[in-house]
């Protein structure tokens, strides 16, 4: 039995901005002639792992008044680097990394710590040596990557899985290599990649599931504006969704195409949402409202939806507990292979809570009549920033404490996500 709410969450905030934007934007305008400033990039233990790797490579980067400004003379000033290419936690640096340095046609090892080493990393290594590219991992698939220099040829290459980070590590090899290279997707995964070369002067082209690189790198400096992380929106809209009063507002998120599943989700099961899309030339933004509303409907989750919100997979399994019937994600394979299996971390910690799963290799069922409680034990964390955060707004749910092993990891994505929903925090009287 839950207890009556002493709280519901109302008021309008904006979230840190975009990760995978803030990566590429810093990867790019070190690659770039002249300067690049990135306005309201996130700042994270992640993307200090990527400015971290391109200074190795001889890149002037300053963060100066929340903004990140990168001076560069382009790839002609570039150098190898002389230290090991340190990653971190950050997948999205480690899988990048690795296609410009084979690129750049340089010779350098990257890891990261102990989740990275255990992250696959044959998904770009076949493409890269496709390519021309010698690349060596340990156990044949994991970190360390020892990527040795060697002149790279254009490809055709039909992607297997629907990666961001496996496409836009072969588009960063591409800008280095000889003749075109051909991407073809079968589900389109998020483009930030294609739309910020084409901004930055790259010819790159897109054709429906086809993109097109054409070599060289005539790139010059821009300034970019990082709109917020729809990834990290999610928990706050899922928390209003689901606590009785809330009413939340999150200003100037990204509304790219390729990442707003979870909107679809919201519809699906007839959410109070509303979207508000500002005019942009860029990357598409806008405001997000969501509303408390009672008897939301299950949602089926599977096929082309899923590149558009496998990070937020986790928290919708929470939306999925409180919906009135049975809620289904499939297809979603590669959940197996982030900063933890997230499949087994989703259904395993909030089974904690009394939580009922069918799971599956590529997924799993949310089981109607949940018969959910107050966990009684302490919460994992998985060195996971999506899963903390997940068990933050699960606990704030079910009224009680937040009992976790650790909760260091926030400081990937969202490391003021806690004292934002304590400005959201709005008393209920009770006669």
């Amino acid at each position: 039995m839950i207890d009556k709410y002493k709280k519901r969450f109302r008021g309008t905030i904006e979230v840190p901005g975009d990760k995978s934007i803030t990566h590429r934007a810093v990867m790019l305008g070190s690659l770039s002639k002249g300067t690049t400033t990135i306005y309201r990039p996130l700042i994270s233990d992640d993307i200090l792992m990527t400015i971290d790797s391109m200074k190795q490579l001889g890149v002037s980067i300053e963060l100066i008044d929340e903004k990140i400004v990168i001076k560069s003379n382009g790839v002609e000033s570039l150098r190898e680097p002389s230290t090991i290419l340190y990653t971190g936690n950050s997948g999205t640096t480690t899988r990048l990394l690795t296609g410009v340095i084979a690129g750049l046609n340089f010779n350098a090892t990257i890891n990261g710590d102990e989740t990275i080493q255990k992250r696959p990393m044959q998904r770009i290594k076949t493409p890269l040596e496709l390519m021309g590219a010698s690349i060596e991992l340990t156990r044949e698939n994991f970190p360390p990557i020892n990527i040795k220099r060697k002149s790279l040829n254009g490809i055709t290459y039909h992607m297997p899985i629907a990666s961001a980070q496996v496409k836009s590590a072969i588009i960063f090899a591409a800008l280095g290599a000889k003749g075109p290279t051909r991407i073809i997707e079968k589900d389109i995964s998020r483009d930030h990649t294609e739309r910020m070369l084409e901004d930055f002067g790259a010819n790159i082209h897109t054709d429906g599931n086809t993109i097109t690189v054409h070599p060289g790198y005539n790139l010059l400096g821009k300034e970019v504006a990082v709109p917020g992380d729809i990834s990290s929106a999610a928990f706050l809209m899922v928390l209003a969704a689901i606590i009785p009063g809330s009413d939340i507002t999150i200003e100037n998120v990204s509304l790219n195409k390729t990442r707003d599943g979870i909107i679809t989700v919201f519809k699906m099961i007839g959410a109070d949402i509303k979207v508000l899309e500002r005019n942009n030339a860029g990357e598409p933004y806008g405001d997000i409202r969501v509303k408390y509303k009672e008897n939301l409907k299950p949602f089926i989750i599977d096929g082309p939806l899923i590149p558009k919100l496998i990070d937020e997979i986790p928290i919708l399994t929470v939306l999925g507990l409180f919906t009135n019937g049975k809620s289904i994600i499939r297809d979603a394979h590669e959940l197996r292979v982030k900063e933890t299996d997230r499949i087994l971390a989703v259904t395993r910690e909030l089974e904690k809570f009394g939580a009922d799963f069918n799971i599956y290799d590529d997924g799993f069922e949310i089981l109607e009549n949940q018969n959910l409680q107050k966990a009684n034990e302490q919460l994992k964390s998985y060195s996971d920033h999506r899963i903390i955060m997940m068990l933050i707004i699960m606990t704030i749910k079910m009224n009680q404490r937040l009992n976790i092993d650790d909760t260091s990891h926030l400081n990937v994505s969202y490391p003021n996500i806690l004292k934002d929903i304590e400005s959201l925090e709005k008393e209920v009287d009770y006669e």
